[in-house]
């Protein structure tokens, strides 16, 4: 009669072996295999073209000015209202004042940059703002446009994410040319 309980734990100690043996398994084939870290600081990785990294603001390229107008499209959009921009009126065109970003908070879903009507605002090809005091993360105008210069800008602006969402107007007239051949043929 005492062997039931006995045999329980011969049960369990045999489960048990199997279930270390099945791990060790495991281990051991990953062990032989090749790693697959990444030795960031040395070795830089290759992002995908859709990849969503820091935001930055940009120049234009023709006169040097900022893009940016101030407009606070991106102020109001904005979900998690991590970016406050003051406008700045002047005799030729708009500027923005102050332009600031709460990147410790932001969730990085691209709506500034699909709202803003000069591509001002733009999301680079990297996560390179690491630290370890929060408030580094809190970017004024300067380090954005600095981000903006240091880094490779993401497949994706406001006019070139506008474009895509829009039917072609091209597409319309020739559409409604063959239906009007169409209806002059019958």
């Amino acid at each position: 009669m005492s062997d039931g309980p006995r045999d329980g734990f011969w049960d369990e100690l045999g489960g048990l072996c199997r279930a270390v043996g099945r791990a060790m398994g495991v281990t051991f084939v990953n062990f032989l295999r090749k790693p697959v870290t990444v030795h960031y600081p040395d070795v830089t990785r290759v992002y995908p073209d859709r990849f969503r990294g820091v935001l930055a603001l940009t120049y234009d390229t023709e006169t040097g000015e900022e893009n940016c107008i101030g407009c606070r499209l991106c102020e109001y959009i904005c979900p998690p209202r991590v970016i406050k921009v003051e406008m700045l009126k002047s005799e030729k065109r708009n500027f923005a004042k102050t332009f600031t970003l709460e990147l410790y908070a932001c969730e990085f879903c691209e709506l500034c940059v699909q709202v803003c009507p000069t591509d001002a605002i733009v999301m680079m090809k990297s996560f390179d703002v690491a630290t370890a005091d929060r408030r580094e993360l809190l970017l004024d105008k300067d380090r954005l446009h600095t981000l903006g210069q240091q880094f490779e800008r993401s497949w994706a602006t406001g006019t070139l994410l506008r474009d895509r969402q829009t039917p072609p107007k091209a597409a319309k007239a020739e559409s409604a040319a063959h239906a009007k051949a169409a209806g002059g043929a019958e």
